[in-house]
């Protein structure tokens, strides 16, 4: 399936707004980014990357291509998450970020509403763009792996300008290591905390 690279599936979809919301919607998403932790997306624990983008014309591109009109203001979502299909993101931005995505939809036509989680994943299903090629960079790793791998690294760069600083004995050096070894097995992050 092309929508799919090994554990990540890649959703690209487009929603016609409704006349008159486009003004409302873009108001609200220009929000998003205003939460301290980032974008209300980044509380669920499956995606891995998402962008909205409202889509009310088409570039025009000069003599001799000729001026194309849509019939539709468009939302375009993009999100790449951890599942095998649209009902895994459905299922965890209805727990994770309800009011976000009822916000957000209730501006689109044909929005069924967040009571009906079938309902909701038909909606999505309809309003897919089909994805040629998905690429990634990690398919088999999940969010919070890539997070542990992230915060390896960033804990081996600390230890490794400590130990250019303090300049260590061997026996001072064998025991920080230890210790940041210690740390780093300790933490398990969820999606979010990074």
């Amino acid at each position: 399936m092309a929508n799919q690279n090994g554990e990540k599936y890649g959703f690209t979809g487009l929603f016609p707004i409704k006349p008159g919301h486009t003004a409302a919607l873009r108001t609200f998403l220009r929000t998003l980014d205003d939460n301290p932790r980032g974008s209300p997306l980044s509380e669920v624990p499956v995606v891995h990357m998402a962008r909205f983008v409202v889509i009310d014309r088409l570039t025009y591109q000069g003599i001799p291509a000729k001026i194309d009109t849509l019939k539709s203001t468009y939302l375009l979502f993009a999100c790449d998450f951890d599942g095998f299909s649209i009902d895994v993101l459905i299922r965890e931005m209805i727990e994770h970020i309800p009011d976000q995505l009822k916000t957000i939809w209730q501006h689109c036509r044909g929005f069924p509403g967040i009571e009906s989680r079938d309902g909701l994943s038909v909606y999505f299903e309809q309003c897919e763009v089909g994805t040629n090629l998905l690429l990634a960079d990690q398919p088999d790793a999940t969010v919070n792996e890539i997070l542990l791998g992230l915060m390896y690294r960033r804990g081996l760069g600390e230890f490794i300008r400590h130990v250019q600083e303090k300049q260590p004995t061997p026996a001072e050096l064998k025991q920080d290591f230890a210790t940041l070894w210690q740390r780093l097995q300790e933490v398990r992050p969820l999606a979010g905390d990074l």
